[in-house]
C-alpha cells in the first residue's frame, strides 16, 4: 500500500530506524486488530495512549510504527517519528485520496448526517460501488481511516465529517477534497467550543474551502443561516420544505410506520422512517443522487428499503407499550423534531417524554434545556421525566410553561428513571426517550426488555 519513503514524504515524518524502501500494507490505529506488516500508528487521546500500545502491535506483525514520543527498547521494524500522529494519520490519507480520481461526497450539518449518509449510500449503490465512513466515525481520525480504506474498486466516496472545534471540517475537507458538499443545518450544537449559533454556521462553511472547482453544494434552504448563504460563485442545489428548492417535499402521510411525501409534486416518496427531519435527510440524499444520473424509479426503490441506523427515531412495541428509541445523541434542534413527531402521533392513552441531559452547550446549556422544558409543555405532553443534573432545567421549564407538578419527575440517573417509568406508562402509552451520548439513555429503553436494572 506504502513504501516507508511514501510515509515519510506525505507525514514529513523523520525514518529513526529501518529501510525507506519497505513496504506496509496497510494503515491502523487499534493494536487489538491489526494486521501483519500493517503500520501502527500510536494515537494519544484523552482516555488512552497508543504508545503504551506498541508491544501489542509489535507482538501481532505491525509492519512498522509512526510514533511522537521516545521510544524504549530496540526494534526489528521500522520506527518512524513525527510530532503528532494524528495530523500525520490525515496527511497519509489525503496522499492516498490524491491517487483516486472518483467523486467523493461530502456532508456535514448539526443533525441528519449519519442518516443522510445512509439514506444515500443505499440509492448510490445501486449504480457504484461506494466506500463510507462507518457508524458515526466522522473525526479526525474516523475520516482518515476510512479514507486509507479506498481500493480500486471503488468509484464513489461517501464521508460524514463532524467537528466540535473551529478547523476541523476544513482539515477533514482538505484530507477527503470533496467534489460535492452537502450541509444538513445549522442547530444549537457544540456550542461550549462555537459559543454561537454563528459560530456553528462558519464551522460549517469550511467545508466549502475545499471544495473542488466545479464541485457541488447542497443545502437546505429552510434553514435560516443557509437560506442567507452567498452561492453565487458555487454550482449550488437545495432541498427544503419549500417550493422555491430546487428538490422539495410535500409531507402528504405521517404515521408511526412511516413517512410519506410528494417530491417537486410529481414523485410520491415512502420512508420507514419516522419524523418531518427524516423527509429533510432524505431530499438531501435525493439532489445528490440526481446529479449523479440516478433514476427517481431507482431512488424511490432505495428509500423504501431503507432503515434508520440503530437509536434513531426507532419505534418499538413492547407489550403494547411504544416506545420511541432516540437515544443515539441529543441537542435542541434533534430534540424539538422529535418532540414535534410525538406531538402529531394521534390514537394515544398518554404521552411521555424521558429527556436526558444536552452536553456540550457551553453557557447557554440551562437556558436551551429551560426553553425545550417550555415546548414541552405546550406540545400535549402527559408526562415529563428529566434524568441530569441539566435536565433539571427542562423540569423547571415545563413548570414555569404551565405544566402540573404532578406531571414531571426528575431524576438523577437512568436506572433511577428506569424504575419509575416502568410503574408510570401502561399499554396504549407512547414514550419519547432521548438525551446525549454520554448520558446512556438506552439503558431506560432497555429496562422495558431486561428484568434487571442496573
Amino acid at each position: 500500500m506504502f513504501t516507508i519513503e511514501e510515509i515519510l514524504e506525505s507525514t514529513g515524518a523523520r525514518l529513526v530506524k529501518g529501510d525507506a524502501n519497505s513496504r506496509i500494507s496497510g494503515v491502523s490505529v487499534d493494536s487489538r486488530t491489526i494486521k501483519p506488516d500493517e503500520l501502527f500508528v500510536a494515537i494519544r487521546g484523552r482516555r488512552f495512549d497508543g504508545h503504551s500500545f506498541i508491544p501489542q502491535a509489535r507482538r501481532r506483525g505491525a509492519g512498522a510504527i509512526l510514533f511522537s514520543q521516545a521510544l524504549k527498547g530496540s526494534s526489528s521494524i521500522p520506527l518512524i517519528g513525527v510530532k503528532n500522529t494524528i495530523r500525520a494519520l490525515g496527511a497519509l490519507a489525503c496522499y492516498h485520496r490524491m491517487r483516486f480520481k472518483i467523486p467523493v461526497v461530502a456532508i456535514t450539518g448539526s443533525n441528519g448526517k449519519t442518516t443522510t449518509k445512509e439514506m444515500l449510500a443505499g440509492i448510490l449503490g445501486r449504480r457504484f460501488n461506494v466506500l463510507r465512513n462507518p457508524g458515526t466515525q466522522n473525526n479526525q481520525i474516523g475520516v482518515p481511516l476510512a479514507i486509507l480504506s479506498l481500493r480500486q474498486r471503488h468509484n464513489l466516496a461517501l464521508i460524514e465529517i463532524g467537528a466540535n472545534h473551529r478547523g476541523e471540517i476544513d482539515r477533514l475537507s482538505w484530507i477527503i477534497k470533496p467534489s460535492v458538499g452537502i450541509i444538513t443545518n445549522i442547530e444549537p450544537s457544540h456550542l461550549e467550543f462555537f459559543k454561537t449559533l454563528k459560530g456553528v454556521f462558519e464551522a460549517k462553511l469550511e467545508l466549502i474551502r475545499n471544495l473542488a472547482k466545479n464541485g457541488k453544494l447542497v443545502i437546505n434552504k429552510d434553514d435560516r443561516f443557509l437560506s442567507q448563504l452567498n452561492s453565487s460563485n458555487l454550482r449550488t442545489l437545495t432541498f427544503g420544505l419549500n417550493e422555491s428548492c430546487d428538490f422539495y417535499g410535500q409531507i402528504i402521510k405521517r404515521t408511526e410506520k412511516e413517512t410519506i411525501f410528494l417530491l417537486n409534486r410529481r414523485h410520491r416518496i415512502v420512508l420507514k422512517t419516522l419524523g418531518r427531519h427524516n423527509v429533510y435527510n432524505a431530499l438531501a440524499g435525493i439532489a445528490v443522487a440526481r446529479s449523479f444520473g440516478i433514476n427517481y424509479n431507482e431512488i424511490k426503490d432505495a428509500l423504501a428499503l431503507f432503515q434508520p441506523p440503530p437509536m434513531r427515531m426507532q419505534m418499538l412495541d413492547i407489550n403494547n407499550i411504544k416506545i420511541i428509541n432516540d437515544c443515539y445523541n441529543s441537542n435542541p434542534g434533534s430534540l424539538g423534531c422529535a418532540l414535534d413527531f410525538l406531538r402529531d402521533c394521534s390514537n394515544q392513552r398518554k404521552k411521555v417524554v424521558v429527556c436526558g441531559d444536552m452536553m456540550e452547550l457551553g453557557r447557554e446549556a440551562e437556558k436551551l434545556h429551560s426553553n425545550i422544558g417550555k415546548r414541552i409543555a405546550k406540545g400535549k405532553i402527559d408526562f415529563l421525566i428529566t434524568v441530569g443534573a441539566l435536565s433539571r432545567n427542562v423540569a423547571r421549564g415545563a413548570y414555569s410553561a404551565g405544566m402540573p407538578r404532578n406531571s414531571i419527575r426528575a431524576f438523577r440517573n437512568t436506572p433511577e428513571a428506569a424504575r419509575f417509568l416502568l410503574k408510570a406508562v401502561g399499554p396504549g402509552d407512547i414514550v419519547l426517550i432521548k438525551g446525549s451520548r454520554a448520558m446512556q439513555m438506552e439503558d431506560v429503553v432497555e429496562c422495558f426488555t431486561s428484568s434487571s436494572i442496573r
